[in-house]
Order: structure tokens, then C-alpha cells, then sequence
């Protein structure tokens, strides 16, 4: 305990026998427990208190994170709805012109008659 052996804590508690004397001992001892209970407590909720500053500054810098990709995505999709290729336009014109399909007439192959009669050359 606090780095101290049994010796040691042995010789303190012999010297607050001493000082104090035995009335006054475990009223002094109630104190000393308080006190340092009420450390321990301190020195808790200030640990926590760091763990949640430190939380909250996390926090803020991913919100701020956040905000700047959001801001940026408003920024290109108002970029992007700023130009215009005339598309809308060219799909319109395609939609209202009646298609016309041309028919060509298919030529038929030029088939020779053959004759299966018995020519005479005389």
C-alpha cells in the first residue's frame, strides 16, 4: 500500500498512538478516512469529467467533419444543376418526332432458267 511495507505502516500508526493519544485516535482515523474517501472521490469525477470534455471535443470535430462534406456536396450539386447540355432539350425532340421507317423494295436475285430439254444441234 503506497509503496509502504507492514514495518512502516506499523511505525505510523505507533507515532499517531503517541501524538494523539488513545482518545483522540479514532476520531482522527474517522477524519483521515473521510478525507481521503472524499479524494478518491474528487480525483473519480474529475477523471470523468476529462472523459467527457474529451468526448465532446471528439464529438465536435467529426460534426465539423460532417458539416464540411456537406457543404461541399451542396456546393457540387449546385454546381452540377448550373450546367446544362441540353439534354433535356435533345430528349424532347426525340420524343416528339414520329419515326419513319423507309421501305426499300428488296431486289431478288437474277436466277437463269435452265431448261432440262434435249437440245438438237444439226
Amino acid at each position: 500500500m503506497f509503496g509502504m511495507g507492514f514495518t512502516e505502516i506499523l511505525l505510523i500508526a505507533l507515532v499517531a498512538v503517541i501524538a494523539l493519544g488513545p482518545e483522540k485516535l479514532p476520531t482522527a482515523m474517522v477524519q483521515i478516512a473521510k478525507f481521503i474517501n472524499k479524494f478518491k472521490t474528487g480525483i473519480a469525477d474529475a477523471k470523468s469529467t476529462l472523459d467527457n470534455e474529451l468526448n465532446i471535443s471528439e464529438m465536435k470535430a467529426e460534426a465539423t467533419k460532417f458539416k464540411s462534406q456537406i457543404e461541399e456536396t451542396k456546393t457540387s450539386l449546385a454546381m452540377d444543376s448550373k450546367i446544362d447540355l441540353g439534354l433535356k432539350d435533345i430528349m424532347n425532340d426525340d420524343l416528339n418526332k414520329p419515326v419513319v421507317v423507309e421501305n426499300k423494295p428488296t431486289e431478288e436475285p437474277k436466277q437463269e432458267k435452265v431448261s432440262f430439254k434435249k437440245e438438237d444441234n444439226a
